[in-house]
C-alpha cells in the first residue's frame, strides 16, 4: 500500500476549497498493486492460463500473451477487474507501473510519474489522476498529482497494438471477476482482441441514439456496440417497448457471449430486471444459450432470483427441457433443486408436465423431492398421472412418492390417471397397491371417475372385485383418518392412519409448528443479546462464530450431523441466527428450516399411537422438533396428566418444561424405544436464553422406511411410570418390559 496521505492546500485554488486530511482521508482511493487475491475458481482455465495485462502506449493497445505461473489475481486499484499476470508484469504491478485509473501497463509511451520517495516510481495516465475539490492527486499515493512529471519511454517491443484515444476509455472496469470461461468452439477473447485490432476507439462522427446500443447488442454487432460504450451510452439502458430489457438482456437472449463480456466490463447490472423481472442469466437459460449462461455465473450473476411467476433459472431451464443448462445450473447451485414457484411448482414438476423424461431422471438423481405438495396439494405423481407418462411414475414411485397422497379436490394420482383415461398408469398404480375405493371430496371413487365400458374401467372394475373378495378373507386395512394433521403448517404433510381399532384421529390437541407460553417466561429475545457471525460463505470454517459456540459446525452439506457426532453426551448447537451476516442459506442452519422428513402418524399394536418413517433416512437426519407449551418445573408439578412433559434440562438458572399435552406438533406422539433410533439435541436459533433451548431429533442410525421412530425416555421416566405400565416396544434388549419390572421388584424385596 502506498504511503500515508498528508494534508494539502491546492495551489492556484480559493482558500475556501482547501483540501483537508480529512477530506483525503475519506475520498480519495489508494491503489492495491501489492495486493493478491486468490484465484475465484479451483483451477485455471485455458483462457486464464496466459497473461491478461494490456499495455499502453501512445494510443495503442498490446495484450501480454506470455503463460502465467501463478493463480493469484492482482489489480491497481478496487475500480479495476482482478488480473492474472505473469511473472513479469506481476513484478511490475508491485512497481506500481499499472494505472489504477484505467488498468493499463505503463512501460512505453508517453505517461505521468510521481516520486513521492525519489527511487520509487507511481506511473498513471494524465487523465487517470483522482479528482477532489478541482485538485489533481496521485492515483497511487494521493500526493499532489501536479509534481507528477511527464515521461516519455521508447516502444521497444512490437507486438499487436490498437488504436486508443483516451486511457479512461479502452477496457472499462468492474470491481467483479469477469473472465470468460474456455469454449472450445467459440474462442471469445481472441475474437474480441482481433475485434480491437480492426476497430478503432476513436469517437466517430454519426452519433448513435443510447436504444441503438440495445439493438446492436440485440444483432451481434460487437464493433458497434464497441463504439456506443466508448461514446459513453449507458450498459443499463431500459429499453422502452422490450419489456424494459437492458442491452445485456438483448445480448444474452441472443447468446452474443463476447458482446455480454463487453457490456460486463463497461458497467452493466448482471442482476438487472426487466418488467417480468427476469435477469440475463435467466433469458440466458430461458433460450438454451449454455456458453453465456457460464460466462454470466462466471462473472457473478445470481442464480437465485425470481421472475414474476415465481420462476427460477431452474425452473425455466426444466419446463422448456433445456438439460444442459439444467446440468450445470445444479452443479452450480444443487440447493435451489427444490424452490417453488408461485404455484408451488418446483423443477421437477414442470419437467413431468412437459415430458421432458431425461430431465426429470437428472432431477431424480440429483435429490429432488418428489412429495412437496403444490399450491393444491398434488405431489409429482399427480402430474405424472396427468400427463400419462408411465415411465415416469414409475421412477416417482422407485423415490419413494406417496401413491396414496390427495390433493384439495381428495384426488389420488389412481383418480387423475382413470379421469385421463391412462391406463398404463392406472395398471402401474394398482400393481403398487393403489386403493381402488379411496374416495375424493365428491364421494367418487377412481372407477367413478372413468368412462364406463372403457378399458380403465375393465381395469378398475377386476381390482375392486379381487381387492373385496381379499378383505373378506384379511383382517381390516388401514383407513386414512387425516390428510395432515398439522392442517398444512409442515412443508411435508403428516397423515394419519389406523388399521388397528376404531379409534378416530387425535383431536385432543392444537398442532402448533413453534413452541407457545401461556403466562409470561420473560424469554430474552433481544437482538443485541445474540452472539452471531460475520461470514460472507456458508459458514463452514472455523471462523463462524456460530460454529465456534457449537465447538464447530456440525452439519455436511445435506445438512446431517456426521457419523462421530458424540450421542452420549450431544454438544449444544448454535444455529446461525438474524443477526448473523451470513445468508439464510448458509450451511448451519437446519432445525429452523422445519421438517423435511416424512413421517406419519399411525395406530400401534400396544403402543397407541406411534410415528413412522415413510422413507429410508440416512444417519444424522433432522427428524422434527419436540414442540409444545413451555412451563416452569413448579407449574409441571401442578399438572394431574404428566405423560407429555419433557425437561429442557438447561442447567441455567431455573428449570423449564415443554408439555404437548394440549398444544404440540408430531413429536408429540414419539414413543420409547429401548433401543432408540432417535437422538435429543438442544439447539438455539432465533435467541441465545440458553433456559431455553429447543429440543431437535436426529437419527442416531439408518432408519428404514415403515419404522417406528422413537427415542429413549430415560430411566428417571421409568421409575415413576412402571408403577402403572410397562414398555411395550418388543425389543430383545428392553429394559422396562413386564418381567423385566417384575424381577428388579423381586430383587428389591429381597
Amino acid at each position: 500500500m502506498c504511503s500515508k496521505i498528508m494534508g494539502y492546500v491546492c495551489v492556484g485554488v480559493a482558500a475556501d476549497t482547501e483540501v483537508t486530511e480529512s477530506d483525503l482521508a475519506e475520498e480519495l482511493p489508494l491503489c492495491c498493486c501489492r495486493m493478491e487475491t486468490p484465484h475465484c475458481v479451483g483451477s485455471l482455465s485455458t483462457f486464464d492460463q496466459t497473461c491478461m495485462a494490456m499495455e499502453s502506449a501512445d494510443g495503442t493497445l498490446s495484450r501480454c500473451q506470455r503463460r502465467v505461473m501463478k493463480q493469484e489475481m492482482m489489480r491497481p486499484s478496487n475500480t479495476v477487474h482482478l488480473l492474472i499476470l505473469c511473472e513479469d508484469h506481476r513484478a511490475g504491478m508491485v512497481k506500481h507501473q499499472c494505472c489504477p485509473g484505467c488498468g493499463l501497463f505503463c512501460r512505453a509511451g508517453t505517461f505521468m510519474e510521481c516520486r513521492p520517495y525519489g527511487n520509487i516510481s507511481h506511473r498513471f495516465h494524465r487523465d487517470c489522476a483522482s479528482m477532489l475539490k478541482d485538485c489533481r492527486f496521485c492515483p497511487h499515493c494521493g500526493e499532489d498529482a501536479t509534481r507528477a512529471k511527464e515521461v516519455t519511454v521508447p516502444k521497444t517491443n512490437h507486438s499487436p497494438s490498437v488504436p486508443r484515444s483516451n486511457p479512461r476509455l479502452s477496457l472499462p472496469a468492474v470491481p467483479t471477476v469477469a473472465t470468460l470461461p474456455s469454449v472450445p468452439t467459440t474462442p471469445a477473447i481472441p475474437q474480441i482482441l482481433r475485434t480491437f485490432i480492426l476497430f478503432s476507439l476513436k469517437p466517430k462522427k454519426v452519433k448513435y441514439p443510447t436504444r441503438q446500443l440495445y439493438i446492436s447488442a440485440k444483432q451481434g454487432e460487437l464493433q458497434k456496440v464497441i463504439h456506443l460504450l466508448v461514446d459513453g451510452k449507458d450498459p443499463n439502458f431500459l429499453m422502452d417497448g422490450q419489456s424494459k430489457r437492458t442491452p445485456l438482456h438483448a445480448a444474452a437472449a441472443e447468446g452474443h457471449q463476447e458482446i455480454c463480456h463487453m457490456l460486463v466490463q463497461a458497467g452493466a447490472n448482471l442482476d438487472m430486471f426487466d418488467e417480468e423481472q427476469k435477469t440475463p442469466l435467466m433469458v440466458a437459460c430461458e433460450n438454451n444459450h449454455l456458453d453465456t449462461v457460464m460466462y454470466l455465473l462466471r462473472a457473478g450473476a445470481a442464480i437465485s432470483h425470481k421472475d414474476i411467476m415465481g420462476f427460477t433459472c431452474l425452473h425455466l431451464a426444466a419446463k422448456l427441457g433445456h438439460y444442459d443448462i439444467v446440468h450445470h445450473l445444479l452443479s452450480k447451485a444443487s440447493k435451489y433443486i427444490n424452490c417453488q414457484d408461485e404455484g408451488g411448482w418446483t423443477p421437477i414438476t414442470w419437467a413431468i408436465e412437459y415430458k421432458h423424461k431425461e430431465l426429470v431422471y437428472l432431477l431424480l438423481a440429483r435429490g429432488a423431492d418428489v412429495n412437496i405438495r403444490d399450491k393444491e396439494e398434488n405431489v409429482c405423481l399427480h402430474w405424472a398421472a396427468l400427463t400419462g407418462c408411465d415411465d415416469v411414475a414409475q421412477s416417482l414411485l422407485d423415490a419413494q412418492c406417496d401413491l396414496s397422497a390427495v390433493n384439495i379436490h381428495g384426488d389420488s394420482p389412481l383418480h387423475v390417471a382413470a379421469r385421463e383415461n391412462h391406463l398404463q398408469c392406472v395398471m402401474l398404480f394398482l400393481s403398487r397397491g393403489a386403493d381402488v375405493t379411496q374416495r375424493n371430496k365428491e364421494g367418487e371413487t377412481a372407477l367413478d371417475c372413468c368412462i364406463y365400458g372403457s378399458d380403465v374401467w375393465k381395469a378398475l372394475n377386476t381390482n375392486k372385485k379381487l381387492t373385496d373378495a381379499r378383505r373378506g378373507r384379511d383382517c381390516r386395512g388401514e383407513r386414512l383418518l387425516s390428510r395432515d394433521i398439522s392442517r398444512g403448517y409442515e412443508a411435508i404433510p403428516v397423515t394419519c392412519v389406523n388399521g388397528v381399532d376404531s379409534e378416530p384421529c387425535p383431536e385432543n390437541f392444537k398442532y402448533i409448528p413453534d413452541n407457545c407460553v401461556t403466562s409470561a417466561l420473560d424469554i430474552d429475545k433481544d437482538i443485541t443479546h445474540i452472539q452471531h457471525c460475520s461470514c460472507t460463505d456458508d459458514c463452514s470454517s472455523s471462523a463462524c462464530m456460530c460454529g465456534q459456540l457449537s465447538l464447530r459446525c456440525w452439519y455436511d452439506n445435506e445438512g446431517r450431523l456426521p457419523l462421530d457426532f458424540c450421542q452420549r453426551e450431544p454438544p449444544v448447537l448454535f444455529e446461525c441466527n438474524h443477526a448473523c451476516s451470513c445468508w439464510r442459506t448458509c450451511r448451519n442452519r437446519v432445525v429452523q428450516n422445519g421438517q423435511r422428513v416424512r413421517l406419519q402418524l399411525f395406530r400401534t399394536q400396544k403402543m397407541g399411537w406411534g410415528v413412522r418413517t415413510m422413507q429410508d433416512i440416512p444417519q444424522g437426519t433432522f427428524i422434527c422438533e419436540y414442540i409444545g407449551e413451555i412451563i416452569t418445573d413448579a407449574e409441571a408439578d401442578k399438572r394431574e396428566n404428566d405423560s407429555f412433559l419433557f425437561t429442557l434440562d438447561n442447567k441455567v438458572g431455573d428449570v423449564h418444561c415443554i408439555d404437548a399435552r394440549l398444544f404440540g406438533n408430531i413429536g408429540r406422539f414419539i414413543n420409547h424405544l429401548c433401543e432408540p433410533n432417535l437422538l435429543a439435541v438442544r439447539v438455539f436459533t432465533m435467541h441465545q436464553d440458553l433456559r431455553f433451548p429447543r429440543i431437535a431429533f436426529f437419527s442416531s442410525r439408518p432408519i428404514k422406511a415403515g419404522d417406528q421412530i422413537g427415542f429413549d425416555y430415560g430411566d428417571h421416566y421409568w421409575r415413576v411410570k412402571s408403577k402403572y405400565f410397562s414398555c411395550q416396544c418388543g425389543s430383545l434388549k428392553c429394559r422396562h418390559s413386564a418381567a423385566k419390572s417384575t424381577h428388579m421388584s423381586t430383587q428389591q424385596v429381597q
